[in-house]
C-alpha cells in the first residue's frame, strides 16, 4: 500500500456499526463512517461497507486464542477509529465507542443506525435459512436479539403466576436433578418476564437517557421510573424476592430467635462516577462499586442468580435454580461464629467414608420420625434419658443385656407393667428385693423353686388374718399354704393344706404357737395337737384319743390294749382303778398291797 500509519498521514473518523456478524470471528464490524459513506442504503448498502478491525487493550494478548473477546459493539453503536492505509480509506480500524443520549431511531432505509427493524430483519449469516423474527420469543429455534428481562419474579408455593399483559413469562424448571422422589410442586417458582418486542438499537425504552448502564449512574443519576430502585429495577426486584420468599428464618435451637436476610436497598448506594459496570445485552451484570462508604462487588445473572459483597464484607448469594458444586479434593470450611441453615425441603447427605460430628450441645428435633439404620449403634454419655411422653418405647433385638456398675437403678412405671419372655428368664444379683404397694402375684406353668444358702424369710403386714382371712397363701392343684396375720386372734399364723381347703389333711400353727397335724378334712381321720396346755392324739374324730396335760395322762378308746411289760410308779396319795365292766388283770404274778 502507498500509505501506512506512521509514514504518510493519519486519517481518523467516526461511524456507526451496522453489522457485527464477522464471518472470520475476529470481532470486525461493518461501520458506516460519517463523511466517507452516504446514509442512502440503496446507494451504499450495508453489505458494501468495509470490515473494520477492533483494537484490543494491552491486557489482551489477541493471539492464538489467548486474550479477551473483541465483541463489544452492537448494531447502532457509535465508534471512533482511523484508516491504517491513510487516504485510501479501505482498511478501517476502530479503538473506542461513543455514548450519548440517543434520539428516536431513523427510518429503516437510512444509514448511521441499527439496520434491524422490529418487524423484519435479514437472515442470520451463520444459520442457514433461519429467519431472525424479532417479535416472537416462544420459538426456541428462532435466533433472537438479546435483551435484558423486564422483570424476574419469585412466587411462593400456592401463589399464582401473573405477568403483565404485554409480557411473556418463562418459568424456570430444574434442568437435571435426577432425584425421582424430589417433589418439584413444593418448590418456589421463578418466572422471567421477557420483553415481547425486541426492537433495534437504540431501544425505545431508553430514549432520552444516557447510554451509560443504569446501574453505573447510581441512585442520583437515574430516572425515577427506570433506576435500580424503580419497579423493574434490580434492587427493587431483589426486595420483592426477599419479601416473597421470607426475610426471616427461624432457628432450631429455640422458637424465639430468627435470622434475617440483609435488605438489598441498604447495600446498594452506588453514586456516579464510582460504580464501574459491565452489562451485557441479555442482562448479565458485573459491578465494581467504589462509592465511598458503600463499596461493593456484584455479579448478577439475567435469571436473578447473584452474588453480592457489601461494604462491610458481608456476602449474599442467591441461586434461583439448581446449584451444583463438585470438588475433586478436600473441602475445608471454618466458621468462627455460628452457622444457620434453613432448608424448606429435605436434607440428604451421603458420606461413604464416615460421619464425624463433635459438638458442645447436640439437639435434634424431628417433626414426624427419626430413624437410624446401621450395623452397630453405640451411644456413650454420662447419663441417658429416653422420653417418649405418653407413647410407647420398644426395644427389639436377638438378646438384651444390661450392665451396670452400681445397684442404684430404679424402674419407675406409673401404670401397669408386663414382662413377656418366650423362653427362660434368669436373674442373677448380689441381693434381690421386690416391693409392691398393692397386691403381688407369681404364676408359673411349671414348678417354682426357691433356693437360698441362708434362711428364707417372709412377712406380711396384712391384718386380714385377724378376721380369719389368710394374709399369704400358696396354692397348687393338690395343696395350698396359707399365711395369716401374726397378731393375736382367732386366726392361725400359717396353714399347710393337702388338697383344696385341707381336704386330704393339713398342718397349721395358730397365733399363740399351737401346732396341729391333721389327716383328712379337719383331722377327721387322725389328728395331733401340740400346744402349751398339752398334747392330744386322736383317731376317727376322737374314737381313740390320748391326752397329755398338766392334770395327767388320759387314754380313751373302745378297747385299750397294752402289750409288753408295764412299769407304773404312782407317787400320788391316791390311786384309783375303775372299770365299768369286767376288769381283768393277767400275769404270772399279781401283787396287790
Amino acid at each position: 500500500m502507498a500509505n501506512y500509519m506512521g509514514k504518510d498521514g493519519f486519517i481518523w473518523w467516526q461511524g456507526v456499526v451496522e453489522d457485527r456478524h464477522d464471518p472470520l470471528y475476529l470481532g470486525r464490524c461493518r461501520v458506516r463512517i460519517i463523511g466517507w459513506h452516504t446514509d442512502d442504503k440503496e446507494d451504499m448498502p450495508t453489505e458494501s461497507l468495509p470490515w473494520a478491525y477492533p483494537i484490543q487493550p494491552i491486557t489482551s494478548a489477541a493471539q492464538t486464542g489467548v486474550g479477551l473477546s473483541p465483541t463489544g459493539p452492537v448494531e447502532g453503536t457509535f465508534v471512533v477509529g482511523f484508516y491504517r492505509d491513510g487516504e485510501d480509506a479501505q482498511e478501517p480500524v476502530f479503538f473506542g465507542t461513543l455514548g450519548g443520549i440517543p434520539d428516536p431511531p431513523p427510518l429503516a432505509n437510512k444509514g448511521f443506525a441499527d439496520p434491524r427493524v422490529a418487524t423484519s430483519a435479514p437472515d442470520h449469516p451463520f444459520i442457514d435459512k433461519r429467519y431472525r423474527d424479532l417479535n416472537r420469543i416462544d420459538n426456541p429455534e428462532r435466533i433472537r436479539v438479546p435483551r435484558a428481562p423486564v422483570k424476574v419474579s419469585h412466587y411462593a408455593q400456592g401463589n399464582s403466576v401473573n405477568t403483565a399483559s404485554n409480557l411473556t413469562g418463562t418459568e424456570l424448571l430444574p434442568t437435571g436433578s435426577g432425584v425421582l422422589n424430589d417433589d418439584q410442586s413444593t418448590k418456589y417458582k421463578v418466572v422471567i418476564e421477557e420483553q415481547q418486542i425486541y426492537s433495534r438499537y437504540p431501544d425505545p425504552s431508553y430514549e432520552n437517557e444516557p447510554t451509560t448502564p443504569r446501574a453505573a449512574r447510581g441512585i442520583y443519576g437515574n430516572f425515577p421510573t427506570t433506576g435500580p430502585l424503580s419497579q423493574y429495577g434490580i434492587v427493587a426486584q431483589k426486595m420483592a424476592w426477599r419479601s416473597e420468599l421470607g426475610a426471616g428464618f427461624s432457628v432450631a435451637e429455640n422458637s424465639d430467635d430468627t435470622w434475617i436476610e440483609p435488605k438489598p436497598d441498604q447495600i446498594y448506594k452506588a453514586r456516579y462516577p464510582y460504580n464501574h459496570v459491565h452489562q451485557s445485552e441479555s442482562g448479565h451484570l458485573i459491578e465494581v462499586d467504589d462509592t465511598p462508604g458503600f463499596e461493593r462487588l456484584h455479579r448478577y445473572h439475567r435469571s436473578g442468580t447473584f452474588e453480592e459483597i457489601g461494604s462491610l464484607g458481608q456476602r449474599i448469594t442467591k441461586v434461583v435454580n439448581e446449584d451444583y458444586t463438585f470438588r475433586l479434593k478436600n473441602d475445608y470450611e471454618r466458621v468462627v461464629g455460628n452457622k444457620y441453615q434453613s432448608i424448606q425441603g429435605k436434607l440428604d447427605v451421603i458420606s461413604t467414608g464416615g460421619y464425624f460430628h463433635k459438638s458442645g450441645v447436640f439437639k435434634m428435633e424431628a417433626a414426624s420420625s427419626a430413624s437410624f439404620d446401621t450395623s452397630e449403634f453405640a451411644v456413650n454419655a454420662k447419663s441417658i434419658t429416653l422420653n417418649a411422653g405418653s407413647g410407647p418405647i420398644r426395644l427389639k433385638g436377638g438378646s438384651f443385656i444390661k450392665e451396670f456398675k452400681t445397684a442404684e437403678n430404679t424402674d419407675t412405671v406409673d401404670g401397669n407393667s408386663t414382662i413377656s419372655v418366650g423362653g427362660k428368664m434368669a436373674m442373677r444379683t448380689g441381693s434381690f428385693n421386690v416391693g409392691s404397694r398393692g397386691s403381688a402375684g407369681i404364676s408359673a406353668g411349671g414348678g417354682i423353686s426357691l433356693i437360698a444358702t441362708d434362711n428364707i424369710q417372709e412377712s406380711s403386714m396384712n391384718l386380714a388374718g385377724i378376721f380369719g382371712a389368710p394374709a399369704r397363701s400358696f396354692k397348687s392343684a393338690i395343696g395350698e399354704v396359707l399365711f395369716e396375720t401374726a397378731l393375736p386372734g382367732p386366726g392361725g399364723c400359717f396353714t399347710f393344706n393337702g388338697g383344696l381347703s385341707g381336704l386330704l389333711g393339713s398342718i397349721s400353727m395358730d397365733s399363740i404357737g399351737n401346732i396341729s397335724l391333721n389327716v383328712g378334712p379337719g383331722g377327721s381321720i387322725a389328728k395331733l395337737t401340740l400346744g402349751a396346755t398339752g398334747i392330744e392324739l386322736s383317731y376317727l374324730s376322737g374314737l381313740s384319743k390320748l391326752s397329755l396335760g398338766p392334770a395327767g395322762c388320759t387314754l380313751d378308746g373302745l378297747t385299750t390294749t397294752v402289750n409288753g411289760s408295764i412299769q407304773a410308779k404312782v407317787t400320788g396319795a391316791l390311786t384309783n382303778v375303775e372299770a365299768s365292766g369286767i376288769n381283768t388283770v393277767k400275769g404270772s404274778l399279781v401283787m396287790i398291797n
